[in-house]
């Protein structure tokens, strides 16, 4: 017999046996004791009638749980003899707190056969089906279990009580425990190696992350330098555009408005101009009131009077090509032409584009050719006579009837003016202007204008022909009356140079490729004036006049 065991007579902690319905019944019945206040003690029982009675409980429970299977059909009472009878193994299991837990008893299961039927499918059916059906017992025992335990706990309403020895896990042995301890350990394995490798490749990524770190940031630092430095090249791209825009500006032609690829400049003004506008400007220029007309003369043009298109200035030479300005003019035409295009070529140079709108430098030699043919008569109907000597140029030189001189020719002097000029016709100009003062010594404007004329008060009047070369003329000019422009007496003077050299004085410069003559007057004409002031004389003259 076992020892006895002192018995908790709490009911709180006691297990409670029987349905569910029944332990809420118990619980209803003790709070009602409870509320009464009477202390009735209940009759107590020996653990052998105890655990007899609650075994009894349980299997009334399981009796009433258990379903008959159907009949099979087409059985029938005669054939009483043929039934099979399928029992279940009866095995008993320890429950919790030492107490013996009484199993369902197994129930036969009766099934009638048919002698002419065939029962071996009916009974392997069976066979397979009882690993199934004891599955599920299993699980409607653990249904069971969890649905008391849970009525359990919510009918603890005290203090959670100690645990009992019988509560305890039991330590699960046999094979089956070794080979899913085996497997557990296997796995658990492979996930410490899958951790290491894992850590390894963290500790590379986390390397390969930094170098993308460092890398990302010296990317932005470069990209940082590089806008920096592209804003900086924004900027001189934006001068270098302004720049070449101002000097495509200024290397535009001012009539045409194109890029003079063949520029020209122009003497006295300065202007530049391209040469096809040139061409076109002094072949259409109309003539003068007391210039030929081309009806009458054809080769007339280049003895017209030219103007600059711009300032309107009177051009006595031939425009100078400037090479520089080419240069230029060709680089800004090549920077705008696409890249990979085919560029024209440049048309080529013309030997001498102004031919037959400028006189040229040698027509002058015309004039004193020596020639046999042109002795006794010149093409220009200037008339040369051997005997007398003399030039006659349009009322300019020696009259026929006046005797040659053979005497010695001298530096001029200083000689006072010889006309009287009116200052209100001429308004406009300052009265210690040199144009002034040459007009009163018998220039013209038009003369002044078309030599470039100065005056100086101790070298004369000094006019400029053929480009740089200087013609002093004393300090005064006797023009014709018809001769308004003074072209008509610049050629006699310069083909006096060439006939009567003794008047002349003329010193060449060779490297410059220019000279500068001076015209010398007979001796017995060179006088010596004591008054030196110009205007003192001027006003003198005008006095002598006002007392006629």
């Amino acid at each position: 017999m076992p020892p006895a065991v002192a018995q908790n007579n709490n009911a709180s902690t006691r297990r409670s046996t029987g349905s569910v319905r029944q332990r809420e019944n118990r619980l209803h019945a003790q709070s009602g004791q409870a509320g009464t206040g009477s202390a009735r003690r209940r009759k107590s029982r020996s653990p052998e009638a105890r655990v007899a009675e609650e075994a009894q409980v349980q299997a009334d429970v399981l009796a009433r749980r258990k379903k008959r299977l159907p009949p099979i059909p087409g059985a029938s009472s005669s054939n009483l003899s043929n039934t099979a009878t399928l029992r279940h193994t009866v095995y008993e299991d320890v429950g919790d707190r030492g107490r013996t837990k009484l199993k369902p008893k197994p129930r036969a299961v009766t099934m009638f056969i048919d002698e002419d039927e065939d029962v071996t499918p009916i009974i392997t059916n069976i066979v397979q089906d009882r690993p199934r059906l004891s599955n599920v017992q299993r699980s409607k025992r653990k249904d069971r279990s969890r649905s008391r335990e849970t009525a359990h706990r919510h009918s603890r309403k005290t203090g959670t009580p100690e645990p009992l020895e019988d509560e305890e896990e039991h330590a699960y042995t046999g094979p089956l425990a070794h080979a899913e301890f085996t497997r557990m350990k296997l796995e658990m394995e492979n996930l410490r190696k899958q951790m290491a490798m894992a850590k390894k490749t963290i500790t590379k990524q986390s390397k390969v992350i930094d170098e993308l770190r460092a890398e990302l940031t010296n990317t932005n630092e470069t990209h940082r330098t590089q806008r920096a430095e592209m804003e900086k090249l924004k900027t001189q791209s934006k001068k270098s555009d302004d720049l070449i825009a101002s000097i495509e500006s200024n290397l535009t032609c001012q009539v045409c408005m194109e890029i003079m690829l063949k520029p020209y400049g122009l003497s006295p003004c300065g202007h530049v101009l391209c040469m096809s506008c040139l061409l076109e400007w002094f072949k259409a220029a109309p003539p003068g009131v007391d210039e030929m007309d081309d009806d009458d003369y054809p080769n007339a043009l280049p003895y017209r009077k030219k103007t600059c298109p711009c300032c309107r200035t009177t051009v006595h030479n031939r425009p100078i090509p400037l090479y520089v300005v080419k240069s230029l003019a060709s680089a800004v035409d090549k920077s705008k032409v696409p890249v990979g295009a085919l560029r024209p070529s440049p048309p080529p140079d013309d030997e001498d584009p102004w031919a037959g709108i400028f006189r040229d430098d040698k027509d002058f030699a015309e004039y004193w050719s020596t020639d046999e043919d042109d002795d006794d008569e010149d093409e220009d109907g200037e008339m040369y006579d051997d005997e007398d000597d003399y030039w006659s140029f349009d009322g300019y030189g020696t009259a026929e009837d006046d005797e040659p001189y053979n005497g010695p020719y001298v530096n001029p002097r200083w000689a006072p003016p010889t006309i009287h000029v009116d200052r209100d016709d001429y308004d406009f100009l300052d009265d210690d202007a040199e144009e002034f003062k040459m007009l009163q010594r018998g220039a013209t404007l038009a003369m002044i204008g078309l030599f470039n004329m100065t005056y100086d008060h101790d070298t004369g009047i000094c006019a400029v022909v053929d480009g740089e070369n200087l013609v002093y003329l004393g300090w005064n000019v006797e023009l014709h009356p018809d001769d308004e422009t003074g072209e008509e007496y610049m050629d006699w003077i310069l083909a006096d140079m060439y006939d009567r050299p003794e008047r002349w004085r003329v010193i060449n410069d060779d490297d410059a490729g220019t000279w500068n003559a001076w015209r010398l007057v007979p001796e017995e004409e060179n006088q010596d004036h004591d008054q030196t002031d110009s205007e003192v004389w001027a006003e003198d003259m005008e006095t002598d006049e006002d007392d006629y």
